[in-house]
């Protein structure tokens, strides 16, 4: 297994590569694990002993979990947490699926963003009601961007 450690404006990922193959790999991305696909760009990739013609780019077709990599927020109890729902990457709104004044739990899925070619859940960071959504599908957020308010 490969470990490898990147920082992304400021923030830390640390990447484990848990399995590579010639069509997909198998990694975990500071503790949540995807599948994602491998795309032939026509450059060497090393990882450990293993190499292949591929650089990765994640895919949409097979993750195991979807969820991005958390910024913050309480991920224990129904109403801790911020309510704020920030942007844990920059990225492309693809789907809002709430409006405001519906209630939600903490962890329900309430947008899915594209982000590094991989579609992404967005969730609800505490039991209440949406106030507000700042953003629309199409549109093109940076890392911590707040996405919506929930009371």
């Amino acid at each position: 297994m490969k470990e490898i450690k990147l920082e992304i404006k400021g923030k830390e990922y640390t990447v484990k590569i848990k399995e590579f193959g010639s069509k997909e790999a198998i990694i975990e991305v500071n503790g949540t694990k995807y599948t994602v696909g491998l795309k032939d760009l026509g450059k060497e990739l090393n990882v450990g002993s293993v190499r292949e013609v591929v650089t990765s780019v994640a895919s949409t077709s097979a993750p195991v979990q979807t969820s991005a990599p958390s910024t913050g927020g309480s991920t224990g109890g129904s109403t801790g947490g911020s309510g704020e729902v920030l942007s844990p990457l920059p990225g492309l709104i693809l789907n809002v699926l709430v409006n405001v004044g519906d209630t939600v739990k903490n962890g329900q899925n309430i947008m899915i963003m594209e982000a590094m070619k991989m579609e992404n859940d967005i969730a609800a960071t505490k039991d209440g009601v949406i106030k507000t959504i700042n953003v629309k599908n199409g549109d093109n957020i940076s890392e911590g961007d707040v996405l919506a308010t929930i009371e």
